[in-house]
């Protein structure tokens, strides 16, 4: 990576706003990938409402905060953040228009938050850890979270070499210092949290997308779900998955 720590996060935010504002980032020609890993975003989405009821709860990397406003009728509170300041004052109007009062946005850095310690139930995101110093980013999702409180991420994998050869081959849909998670990553996740749930997603799955928006997607795509389920228990070959879902829970340690 080019640069110090500031360079670094200042480029994440240079892109961030662009994209946001609309300018050049367009990522509509991946988009179609996601349809190949539902099962992991429907289960993200099912997981975060359970862990948002009646929760003090936080959006590491809110954008325009859509998730954060949706969980405002289950959460006891939520706060989002995020770099962009053009997506979190986009998303601050929405609030305000629609009269929420327990969401809040605010721009800030995820690697060195304001929140006191212990100050969320619950933390989730989607598509940030791998944008950050990942060392840095473990301690203060565990410095902000309770004793007893839960994180939950999606995040990409970086060990796939057809994945990783498509990623060289359009970096403008991506940061230059963006690096999708590697098996020590992993580890680090589970030496953070004292109880941990990694679930990966999008092997032969990943096949569905040449069937999209035709009768065959939701069959081939249950087809690859089935096999991926086998071969996704295979050491070593597990981590070509193309995305994870990653659920850790800090435990109240005894006196």
């Amino acid at each position: 990576m080019d640069g110090g720590p500031i360079d670094r996060i200042e480029r994440e935010r240079q892109f961030h706003d662009a994209r946001f504002a609309g300018g050049e980032d367009d990522r509509s020609a991946q988009m179609k990938y996601y349809t190949a890993i539902k099962s992991c975003f429907d289960r993200y989405a099912k997981r975060r409402k359970q862990l948002a009821k009646g929760a003090v709860v936080l959006e590491y990397g809110c954008a325009h905060g859509y998730n954060a406003i949706a969980l405002a009728g289950v959460a006891k509170r939520v706060e989002g953040i995020d770099i962009s300041k053009q997506a979190v004052d986009a998303g601050n109007d929405e609030i305000r228009r629609l009269g929420i009062t327990n969401v809040n946005l605010s721009v800030q850095n995820a690697e060195a938050m304001d929140f006191a310690d212990g100050s969320f139930d619950f933390v989730f995101g989607s598509g940030i850890l791998h944008h950050l110093d990942y060392d840095k980013a473990m301690s203060e999702l565990r410095r902000v979270l309770k004793p007893g409180g839960v994180v939950l991420f999606t995040e990409p994998l970086g060990h796939n070499p057809a994945i990783e050869y498509y990623r060289k081959k359009t970096p403008e849909a991506r940061t230059p210092d963006e690096h999708p998670l590697l098996v020590p990553d992993f580890h680090k996740f589970d030496n953070t949290f004292e109880k941990t749930d990694v679930r990966l997603y999008g092997l032969t799955s990943l096949g569905s997308v040449l069937f999209r928006k035709t009768p065959l997607e939701k069959p081939v795509r249950a087809v690859g779900e089935a096999v991926d389920a086998v071969l996704l228990r295979i050491p070593g070959l597990k981590w070509w998955a193309w995305y994870a879902l990653m659920e850790g829970k800090r435990i109240q340690r005894s006196a």
